[in-house]
C-alpha cells in the first residue's frame, strides 16, 4: 500500500514536471502578440509563476515592456568645473555637445546612444582642444558658435533618423 502511495506521488511529480518543462517549451514559440496576450491573462488569473515565466522570456527577447530598456539608458554626464559661473554656459555647453554627438550619428547612420562611445569629455577636448578641467566662462562663445553650426539642418536631418530608427 506504502509503495502505491509512493507512485502515485512520483507520478505527480513527474507529470507537473512534464507540464512546466512544455509550458516553458511552449512560451519560446510564442508570438511576441501571443506573449504580451498570455501576460495579460496570467495577470488577471494573478498566476505569479506564469506571469514570471512570460515576462522572463520577454526580457530574453526584447519585447513588451523590456522593448526600449535600452533606449532608457542614454543619458549624457557633463560635469562642469566649479570656476563657470556663467549661468547660461551650462546650457550652450549641452546644446554644442549634443550637435555635435547628433552630426556623428548621422555621419554613421546609426541608432545608437547619442553618447556612447562619445563622452563630454571627448567632446570638448575634440572642439577646444583642453580638457573638461580647463574651461572657463570664456569659452561661452566658442561653444555657441558649435551649438549654431548647421544647427537647423542637423536637428531635422537627425528627427528623420530617430523615426526610422523608432520604425524599425
Amino acid at each position: 500500500m506504502m509503495r502505491r502511495a509512493s507512485h502515485h506521488v512520483a507520478a505527480v511529480v513527474v507529470m507537473v514536471c512534464f507540464t512546466s518543462f512544455a509550458a516553458a517549451q511552449d512560451i519560446a514559440t510564442f508570438s511576441d502578440v501571443q506573449l504580451v496576450e498570455e501576460t495579460r491573462e496570467a495577470v488577471g488569473a494573478q498566476d505569479a509563476e506564469t506571469v514570471l515565466d512570460l515576462l522572463t522570456e520577454m526580457q530574453r527577447r526584447g519585447t513588451g515592456i523590456f522593448a526600449a530598456a535600452e533606449w532608457s539608458s542614454c543619458e549624457e554626464v557633463i560635469d562642469l568645473p566649479e570656476r563657470i559661473t556663467d549661468w547660461k554656459f551650462r546650457a550652450v555647453a549641452r546644446q554644442a555637445y549634443f550637435r555635435v554627438a547628433m552630426s556623428r550619428r548621422l555621419e554613421e547612420g546609426s541608432c545608437a546612444c547619442l553618447f556612447d562611445g562619445f563622452s563630454f569629455d571627448a567632446f570638448v577636448t575634440a572642439a577646444l582642444g583642453k580638457s573638461t578641467a580647463e574651461l572657463t566662462d570664456a569659452d561661452r562663445p566658442a561653444l555657441e558658435r558649435i551649438r549654431d553650426e548647421d544647427r537647423r539642418a542637423t536637428e531635422a536631418r537627425f528627427r528623420e533618423l530617430e523615426q526610422s530608427c523608432r520604425a524599425k
